[in-house]
């Protein structure tokens, strides 16, 4: 194998690739040890949990990187059309930086196979509870109702999701710009 990544950021960006393109149950150890360059035994060192470790924190990394790209911009002092156009481009820079993916998209469907959220969904649940609250509060501080600026920051997060969606089912990068690019200037004329 060659030398283990440099950074503990490296690594995280490796595997995460891994999981975003084959997803929880196709991802094994083998396709993670070959993606980081790290023997199993080495990735068992770094994440003495294994996957569900290796989970864990690529959640907690991916959810730290979209706060940063996309997000903290709700939280400026712009005036809340400018936070949502900041919002929608810094979720477009996070994609690009991300390969076109995202790990939460592809993580959210995972232990659906009952009525109750697996762990992993609900740390991504609850963390889209909270980005959505953020959102929210912003189209309100705009002049719009409580209950308009809820649907409104709803709408924003499913459109949001839906052009990357859509963009990767028909594996075509462009499309998902021209997407958000209609959000953008949606937003920005509101």
């Amino acid at each position: 194998m060659a030398a283990e990544p440099s950074t503990r950021t490296e690594l995280l960006i490796k595997l995460r690739e891994v999981f975003i393109q084959r997803g929880f149950d196709g991802a094994t150890l083998a396709h993670l040890s070959a993606a980081s360059e790290l023997s199993k035994a080495t990735l068992y060192h770094h994440f003495p949990g294994g996957k569900n470790e290796i989970i864990e924190q690529l959640i907690r990394f991916s959810i730290a990187q979209l706060q940063t790209a996309a997000f903290a911009s709700l939280h400026s002092a712009d005036p809340p059309r400018d936070k949502i156009v900041g919002l929608i481009s810094g979720f477009e820079t996070y994609l690009i930086d991300s390969n076109r993916g995202c790990l939460l998209a592809v993580l959210s469907h995972h232990e659906a196979n009952n009525d109750e959220l697996g762990p992993h969904q609900k740390m991504i649940a609850d963390q889209f509870a909270d980005w959505q609250g953020q959102l929210s509060q912003t189209f309100a501080a705009s002049g719009m109702k409580r209950k308009k600026s809820a649907r409104q920051a709803s709408e924003l997060i499913a459109g949001l999701y839906g052009a990357l969606v859509t963009s990767r089912l028909h594996n075509d990068p462009k499309l998902l710009t021209n997407l958000l690019e209609r959000l953008r200037k949606h937003h920005a004329a509101s």
